[in-house]
């Protein structure tokens, strides 16, 4: 008999989620729309963006978050307390890829529902078109173990972004977690509860031993330079 597939809402554990566009469309094309679903990530994961949002800069707000800046006034308005922990996050083209704890049961399915609708319907808008801009509603994956969760951080922040853009653009490339996890940069897409300590918000009862993927990485930094931050302990 096939193993029951997990529900979302069953337990608080890290995922994998994926999500792709139709007929493998360029949704990321221009910088503005690259900018914007930075935007709509931080803004759905603690209320949603204020009306008219058309008329502000937001590459401006996108930066900020990314830099981990202090977020323009105006932009967000907050509802509620944060959805889910973002540990890992990288897109490009058509896709993207994000490494999600819930931070309620519902924090998952409620933030991704947030995530895409409003980002469709900016899109559409933006671009006069109709109908569906994502493949179904996005797929999950549980993660169940600390060997699994390294391996999704490397898919997630090294190889997708390699796939795209090659080993130079690891540490350059802004739309992809490898900066904050393995550099210097502090964006407020990563929350405090996940950045660097990961071990803290997940338990012992899902590490169990401490584990270290320092040297996986390091060979893929130019000039094999030092990692700044261990990605589970502070």
């Amino acid at each position: 008999m096939p193993k029951r597939k997990e529900a979302l809402t069953e337990k608080i554990r890290p995922y994998h989620i994926f999500g792709k566009a139709v007929e493998g469309k360029d949704i990321f094309e221009h910088e503005e729309d690259r900018s914007r679903f930075v935007f709509q990530m931080y803004a759905a994961n603690v209320g949603k963006p204020v009306i008219n949002l058309y008329r502000k800069d937001i590459f401006q707000v996108a930066q900020a978050i990314l830099q981990g800046e202090e977020i323009p006034k105006g932009f967000i308005t907050q509802e509620h307390e944060p959805l889910v922990h973002l540990f890992s996050f990288a897109f490009g083209k058509d896709r993207y890829h994000l490494g999600l704890v819930p931070a309620l049961k519902e924090g998952i399915p409620l933030y991704m529902q947030k995530l895409n609708l409003g980002f469709a319907k900016y899109y559409n808008l933006k671009h006069k078109r109709q109908g569906t801009l994502f493949e179904g509603r996005f797929r999950a994956a549980p993660i169940i173990n600390p060997s699994q969760l390294g391996d999704v951080v490397k898919y997630i922040n090294i190889k997708k972004v390699m796939d795209l853009l090659g080993s130079q653009a690891l540490l350059e490339y802004p739309y992809s977690s490898f900066p904050d996890l393995f550099g210097t940069r502090i964006s407020h897409l990563l929350s405090q509860e996940s950045r660097g300590n990961l071990y803290k918000l997940l338990g012992e009862d899902f590490f169990g031993d401490q584990e270290d993927y320092g040297d996986f990485i390091r060979e893929f930094l130019p000039g094999g330079e030092t990692i700044k931050r261990s990605l589970f302990f502070e």
